[in-house]
């Protein structure tokens, strides 16, 4: 066993929907016996709803504690069926339950916000505590050399040994702790397709899977919507080098599904372009049927490409080319007579962008705040600053681009 990698797999209740799907995932997972596993579970499909309705149904206010404690125990139920599932078909396997010596995860609840009744992804603030990583060098590591270990997902022991949950869709965030405590070499999501696909199949028919994508394009898809994991999970990421996900009827390890590759915590690049910003002044901007075609139609026409937008009641700004940012202020003037609600049209040059990237960023309050507190305490003024999902962007007049970078820089080398 010697030198072996460490796999995490995190089995979605999307993929327990009877329980025969028990075996057919262990032999799924099986089928990579060649690295030291380890399997984080979830309830079966729709488990977790049934206990939370049956204990609010009994008690209308619940005691915090035994709530908590309850509606893990769908996840508890996989991970002791799941080792009768290894067993059952030749290998050794032990379940990691809450209460004993080997139970990893640790933590310190910083609010007892009552979980949420809807099936969501929820954000629960908690400090991950020192003992976790203790506990898992002490006792995990040794017992992965010959057992497949089970983890229930979903659940946490508070530094009095209380049973808490990690929030709803917290099963993906205890599959990313463990990854990183176990220092694994990939975290594998076991999903009811063959990977990531590039639309709903839900809503469109015509869809493919996706065979790679980057980090930062995993941390959007998630955050913007996609049920491929809890997107909040990804801000638990620190050494974790590979996720990948796949589907429940590959027929060898080497299948590949989708594979995302991590790097860097943070990139922050300088754009070597320097921008125009086209601003046009009206009223009820949003309400404006047509008026992103119209604009787009007339700067196609001339190939300038948009490299921003922004939208407000009565502003509408659009970042080209500082090059090419008078000929479209040419071009877009004529919309000032066609389009009712615009009153005029302004021009801005010498804004330049600098992007910093972090999955730290997705559902992250405050932010923008570490950027731009320091920043204003330096002088630089930001002409803009735009944030989507894993992306903060901030826009600063030219004379202050290389400044202002290399103070982004410094601010999170020093973080």
């Amino acid at each position: 066993m010697k030198g072996q990698q460490i796999k995490v797999f995190k089995v979605g209740g999307s993929v327990l929907s009877d329980p025969e799907d028990f075996l057919k995932i262990a032999r799924l997972i099986l089928k990579f016996k060649d690295s030291r596993l380890c399997l984080v579970t979830s309830a079966l499909k729709g488990q977790t709803d049934e206990l939370i309705n049956r204990y609010i149904r009994a008690i209308p206010e619940p005691d915090f504690y035994n709530f908590e404690r309850f509606v893990g125990m769908g996840e508890v139920q996989s991970a002791i069926i799941f080792e009768s599932a290894f067993r059952y078909l030749g290998a050794q396997a032990k379940a990691i339950l809450p209460g004993t010596k080997e139970w990893p995860i640790h933590i310190r609840l910083k609010s007892r916000a009552q979980l949420s009744h809807t099936k969501i992804n929820e954000k629960r603030e908690f400090k991950f505590l020192p003992k976790s990583e203790r506990i898992t060098r002490r006792y995990l590591i040794p017992l992965l050399k010959d057992n497949i270990l089970v983890i229930p997902g979903f659940i946490a022991q508070d530094e009095n040994n209380n049973l808490l949950t990690l929030g709803r869709g917290g099963s993906d965030i205890s599959a990313l702790l463990i990854a990183e405590l176990l220092n694994a070499s990939e975290l594998i999501l076991v999903k009811d397709v063959g990977g990531i696909l590039s639309m709903d199949p839900k809503l469109v028919s015509d869809t493919r899977k996706v065979k790679r994508l980057s980090w930062a394009e995993l941390g959007a898809l998630a955050a913007s919507g996609a049920q491929v994991l809890n997107p909040i999970s990804l801000k638990h990421r620190n050494r974790l080098p590979k996720l990948r996900v796949i589907g429940n009827e590959i027929r060898s390890s080497k299948d590949g599904g989708t594979v995302i590759d991590f790097d860097k915590d943070v990139s922050i690049t300088l754009g070597e372009k320097n921008f125009g910003v086209l601003t046009f002044i009206g009223e009820r901007i949003p309400q404006t049927p047509g008026i992103l075609k119209r604009v787009s139609e007339v700067l196609t026409d001339e190939k300038i490409s948009i490299h921003s937008i922004t939208i407000s009641d009565n502003l509408f700004a659009i970042y080209v080319e500082e090059e090419m940012a008078e000929t479209a202020y040419r071009l877009l003037s004529i919309l000032i007579s066609e389009i009712k609600n615009l009153k005029a049209l302004n021009l801005k040059k010498g804004i330049s962008k600098i992007v910093v990237r972090s999955l730290k960023f997705i559902n992250e309050p405050g932010a923008i705040k570490k950027i731009v507190t320091p920043i204003a305490k330096e002088k630089i003024n930001i002409w803009e600053i735009l944030t989507v999902h894993t992306d903060i962007m901030v826009f600063v007049e030219s004379q202050d681009r290389v400044r202002a970078y290399n103070f982004i820089k410094k601010l999170f080398r020093k973080e």
